[in-house]
């Protein structure tokens, strides 16, 4: 300020110079109704003053609120320091904040260890990322992320979630896979789920029961016995001929010995039982010869 004074000064002098040395002659101006007459000289560095005076008031001004403004920010930055010690501390006392206020937004958001989003006008890509969190699928091109990104991941899940078989294929190299696989062995087309080696689930043969390639999905299963029983007797329910359903699961005994039961096929179902050291039927089957007569659902269900 004290280098403009000096220049100011300086620049009113030798204008009001120029002035005097060109033109010696004087105007009258009517101020407030009265007549002032005054060499032009003097009427130009008078209008530089006043000119230099009013300039001197806007830069104070303009120094006051950048000083302010200045110390509000130095203020706001240990606040929200402060805030968010606060913030993950769990404690309640959160310091006022002026100018960063919408840095303040974002500090609002942390929990503990935790970041619990709130909708933004501020900032929308939070918005985007609370609809992420709450399960909903997003237009993520905008962001360009990687295939790797946590949220392209968590866009990803949402979509398997949702049952979206071509997100499902998307996810097989990523730590999703399996989620990705469920889904897959659940909705994709059994010539698909054969070909891939999907994961074969009970659910992925409950779906694929009118498939002719039901007894290839069986044979290439790993269940436990009670889900293969749990199949076997669904299908039995709607099969009308026993050789049928038997050849479908000859290659898995305990629910082949199963269905050699419910229909009637006893000595069979006793010789098998004993080759194949399965105690549980065996016992089922000698009370059945020994004339106690127990139903195989009841006997299977049944707890001490």
């Amino acid at each position: 300020m004290k280098k403009y004074s000096i220049i100011s000064i300086i620049i009113i002098g030798l204008a009001g110079l120029f002035t005097y040395i060109n033109t010696n002659a004087t105007t009258t101006f009517n101020l407030f109704g009265v007549n002032i007459t005054l060499l032009n000289a003097v009427w130009t560095m008078l209008f530089l003053t006043v000119f230099y005076i009013v300039s001197i008031i806007y830069f104070s001004i303009e120094k006051f609120k950048n000083f302010t403004f200045s110390r509000n920010i130095k203020k706001d930055k240990e606040n929200i320091l402060k805030n968010i010690e606060n913030k993950i501390l769990y404690k309640n006392k959160l310091f006022p904040i002026k100018e960063l206020t919408k840095l303040e937004e974002i500090v609002e958001m942390i929990e503990g260890d935790k970041f619990k989003f709130k909708e933004s006008e501020t900032f929308p890509f939070i918005n985007d990322l609370l609809k992420l969190q709450n399960g909903e699928i997003v237009d993520l091109k905008k962001y360009k992320f990687s295939k790797d990104n946590p949220w392209y991941l968590k866009n990803i899940e949402n979509k398997i979630d949702k049952e979206d078989i071509n997100a499902a294929k998307e996810a097989l190299d990523t730590p999703l896979k399996e989620k990705a696989l469920r889904l897959l062995s659940k909705k994709a087309d059994i010539k698909e789920i054969l070909a891939n080696d999907y994961p074969i689930t009970k659910e992925t043969i409950l779906n694929n029961l009118k498939s002719p390639r039901l007894k290839e999905l069986i044979e290439k299963s790993n269940l436990t016995n009670k889900e293969y029983i749990e199949i076997a007797q669904t299908l039995y329910k709607d099969t009308e001929v026993p050789e049928e359903l038997l050849e479908i699961f000859e290659g898995k005994i305990v629910p082949y010995i199963y269905l050699l039961i419910e229909y009637e096929m006893i000595d069979k179902a006793l010789e098998l039982s004993k080759e194949n050291d399965i105690k549980f039927f065996e016992y089922y089957l000698l009370l059945r010869s020994n004339g106690v007569k127990i139903d195989i659902k009841e006997y299977m269900n049944a707890t001490i």
